[in-house]
């Protein structure tokens, strides 16, 4: 091998360190790959390096982000959440399979991530009328949007960049079908479901999963903890003191003494009122503020600014609760601006008008210093405040609101939706346009009709994702042009050797996998394309079974709750812990390797 096929190896294997690593953000170790073999001259001419920003994949995906959003704010998956809601029964087994078959439906025409986010009220909603435990349905929920993956070419991003890279390496003569995916990823689903029902739930039971707070148990446990540390006080702002005059958040009481200001009482006339406390409201002499926190740190406050304090009366609480104060659980969107950011810095107060009571992250209930923690995706929150503050949460992007009893979104333009769906799918599958111009076509008219906002496209477009697969392209290129590619396969598939397919298949479905559990899948189509492309060739199996079983591999990521945005969606609303994963993913991760790679060598 030459001086480039080893930068190549060496970019590959330091790009394979960061993204497992996360030393510093995927896009960036992504978007400085073109730029090292452009200077290298591992990509000639340098130009070749930047083919990734007008790659039919990355344009094709970036539309299809669009379409997944405009099927959501439409109400296309309103409507699937209400049917689960209308036709749930209260046996778990038809539970498991309703919900199964519904969000494998749903996620093989929009994001796994956006439709576990849609769907996570309504299952949420059936738990608690079956009187289930949402660990018993959130992971069937989960597991089964993974499993839409495997249905169409537009289901996942590794089936549409592994699409475009074969139909690329043959030269046109090969491409995978729009609906391709689904001969194999149909037995894929049945199985998939079948051992849900039968199995795994079962093996959920005794677990930390079943015995670990669930969602009511999260709330009251919380609430019994908080109440008792903490209690409802009364304190009367006398004239003259320094707290009249100045707005709420002007007093700091919530960072200095740790106290949340819950209500105002203020007399109007001979009438008596009650404020929510927004941060910008000003308190006047005469108020009365209920505040919750410790006893010691009411007293302080008191002793600080002599101000009488009183342990509220059980008839003023059920008063206060009485007038529209209340609790509920939330969790963070898949593509949230507040990840990785804390409550302080969000000035979740300040937007929500809501108090943080506890997060529930990785089966850990976390109830000391809420507002300084960064927050995660798969977080619950369990917020405290007037209903009308929570309500606003339904129409929060960043947000999702889990108590919800019934949505009511505007479903009015569904159908123009479905038919945008079908405008952007039909002319690549009759041979017409490439999937890139027709879903770019349809995700232009999603915005034109109203479909999806225009804040809410760009918001859908994950550049993470994006810049993730411009990078890793001229990467894939450089493994196939300098033979480095061709060489892996050869030391996997030795052409001396009677290998069967179901050596090869299997082999390429292992790695994928792995790759996807430990990076990113979509990475991984990229890398593994041309090591595809040349095991075929070499071993003289069906190229597009090759794509496919990488296809199926890069969908595999049941055992960690990390391999996927749909696992770390559902942990903290069905309680779980890594290990719960380990037990029912690896038998789940077994049977979808086995059927797909004995289908595919068939």
């Amino acid at each position: 091998m030459d001086i480039h096929a080893w930068i190549a190896i060496a970019t590959l294997v330091v790009a394979m360190v960061l993204f497992i690593s996360k030393l510093i953000p995927l896009e960036a170790t992504a978007l400085s790959i073109p730029v090292v073999l452009a200077v290298t001259g591992t990509v000639s001419p340098a130009e070749a390096a930047l083919r990734g920003f007008g790659n039919n994949a990355v344009i094709a995906l970036g539309a299809i982000f669009v379409l997944s959003a405009g099927l959501k704010e439409s109400g296309v998956a309103t409507l699937m959440g209400r049917m689960l809601e209308r036709f749930g029964g209260k046996k778990e087994g038809s539970l498991v399979l309703l919900i199964m078959v519904t969000t494998c439906v749903l996620s093989a025409i929009m994001s796994n991530a956006a439709t576990v986010a849609v769907l996570l009220p309504a299952v949420l909603v059936l738990s608690r009328r079956a009187k289930i435990s949402p660990s018993r349905l959130m992971m069937p929920l989960g597991y089964s949007a993974i499993l839409g993956g495997t249905l169409t070419l537009i289901s996942t991003t590794p089936n549409l960049i592994l699409g475009s890279e074969l139909e690329r390496l043959s030269g046109g003569e090969r491409t995978l079908g729009m609906f391709e995916f689904a001969i194999i990823g149909i037995p894929i689903s049945v199985v998939g479901i079948a051992y849900m029902a039968l199995i795994g739930t079962r093996l959920l039971s005794g677990l930390g999963a079943d015995k670990a707070p669930n969602r009511e148990s999260f709330r009251d446990r919380t609430l019994k903890r908080y109440h008792s540390e903490n209690k409802l006080f009364r304190l009367t702002i006398p004239s003259g003191s320094e707290l009249a005059e100045s707005t709420i958040a002007q007093t700091s009481l919530g960072k200095q003494y740790r106290l949340e200001v819950v209500q105002i009482g203020r007399k109007k006339g001979f009438l008596d009122q009650f404020l929510n406390a927004r941060p910008d409201l000003t308190i006047k002499a005469g108020d009365v503020l209920f505040v919750v926190g410790r006893n010691e740190d009411a007293q302080k406050l008191a002793e600080e600014y002599s101000i009488p304090i009183e342990i509220a009366t059980e008839d003023e609480s059920e008063q206060l609760m009485g007038r529209g104060i209340n609790m509920a659980e939330v969790s963070l969107s898949p593509h949230s601006e507040f990840l990785d950011r804390t409550l302080i810095d969000l000035s979740f107060r300040g937007i929500f008008g809501l108090s943080v009571l506890a997060i529930w992250r990785h089966g850990d209930l976390i109830e000391k210093d809420v507002a300084t923690i960064p927050l995660e995706l798969g977080d619950a929150l369990l917020v405290y405040g007037p209903i009308r503050n929570i309500r606003k949460i339904e129409k929060s992007d960043d947000l999702v609101l889990l108590d919800r009893q019934r949505s009511e979104e505007d479903v009015r333009r569904a159908p123009i939706a479905l038919l945008l769906l079908a405008m952007a799918l039909l002319p690549p599958v009759l041979g017409w346009l490439p999937l890139a111009v027709s879903a770019l076509a349809s995700a232009l008219l999603m915005v034109a009709t109203g479909c999806v906002s225009l804040r809410g496209a760009q918001k859908a477009v994950d550049l993470r994702i994006l810049f993730l697969i411009i990078g890793t392209v001229p990467l894939g290129d450089a493994l196939f042009q300098t033979g480095v590619a061709g060489k892996l396969a050869a030391t996997l598939f030795p052409a001396g050797m009677s290998m069967g397919q179901f050596y090869v298949f299997g082999v390429l479905f292992a790695i994928s996998a792995l790759l996807s559990t430990t990076s990113n899948n979509a990475a991984a189509a990229v890398i593994l394309a041309p090591v595809a492309y040349a095991a075929a060739e070499s071993s003289g199996v069906d190229v597009g079974k090759a794509f496919l079983a990488v296809a199926y591999g890069a969908s595999c990521a049941f055992i960690l709750p990390f391999a996927h945005q749909c696992n770390l969606m559902i942990m903290g609303s069905g309680g779980y812990r890594t290990k719960d994963f380990v037990k029912v993913g690896t038998g789940l991760s077994i049977l979808m390797a086995a059927t797909a790679i004995v289908l595919l060598a068939l």
